[in-house]
Parts: structure tokens; C-alpha cells; sequence
């Protein structure tokens, strides 16, 4: 579903959500390009099942999405512990430390992700950031 207009949402609305329901509109919400309103949406979802992959995984692209970029890589880091396999979510994880100037520690996960294979992109973000005087 493509949501046109910015939603007006309450926080009563939002508590009378079920949790389902709540990560259902949260994705179509980002998916619509409103960010800050699916991290708020799925605030309450994330407090109830704060080890759900899914919901980690929605909270980060959310909060990315909006530039909040510490709240982006608690959810990144999270999702790293819960899916240490996922080359997508150490992808994720260097990329947010990388929007934070942190690049060095953003090589560490992007090494990972290049490591299962993740892309080519993973490889030469390690380059840049291994470069003398980088």
C-alpha cells in the first residue's frame, strides 16, 4: 500500500495497534517515505519483542532512513548479534558507522559482509578506508 499523505498518527492510535498489524503499516510507512513516523510506529513492537530479527531489521532502516544514525546502529548491532551469518545486516551495520565518520570501525563489518560475499562494494569500502593517510 502506498501512503500518499504525511499519516497524523497518535500515540493512541499507535498503542491500539496489534503487533502485527503495527510492523505491517511501519513497512508500508517506509516504503512511503516516512521514515520517522514507521520508527514510531514500531517503537512499541520493538519494546515488546526487542530480539525479533524482523523488527530489529525494520527499526534500523527506519531510523537510517531518517539519519538517526546511533538509534540506526543499536538496531544494525543487535541484528548482528541475533543473525551473525546475515552479510546484509553486517552491510547495514558498516554502513551506519560510515554515515557516523566512524569508517574504520565500519571496515571491520564491511570486511565481513565482503567475506560472505555480500558485493564488490564491500571490498572496495575496506580499500578506501585501508589507503595511506586515509
Amino acid at each position: 500500500m502506498t501512503i500518499w499523505m504525511k499519516p497524523t498518527l497518535t500515540d493512541e492510535k499507535i498503542e491500539a495497534m496489534e503487533p502485527l498489524e503495527a510492523f505491517r503499516y511501519a513497512e508500508d510507512l517506509l516504503e512511503s517515505r516516512f521514515p520517522r513516523e514507521a520508527a514510531r510506529v514500531l517503537r512499541p513492537v520493538a519494546e515488546l519483542e526487542p530480539r525479533n530479527a524482523a523488527v530489529c531489521e525494520l527499526m534500523g532502516r527506519a531510523h537510517f532512513a531518517a539519519a538517526h544514525l546511533g538509534p540506526a546502529e543499536q538496531a544494525f548491532r543487535t541484528l548482528t548479534e541475533l543473525e551473525p551469518t546475515s552479510a546484509w545486516a553486517q552491510k547495514a551495520l558498516g554502513l551506519a558507522l560510515d554515515r557516523q565518520s566512524r569508517h574504520g570501525e565500519g571496515a571491520v563489518h564491511h570486511r565481513l559482509a565482503a567475506a560472505m560475499g555480500a558485493s564488490e562494494r564491500d571490498a572496495t569500502r575496506v580499500e578506501l578506508v585501508d589507503r595511506p593517510g586515509a
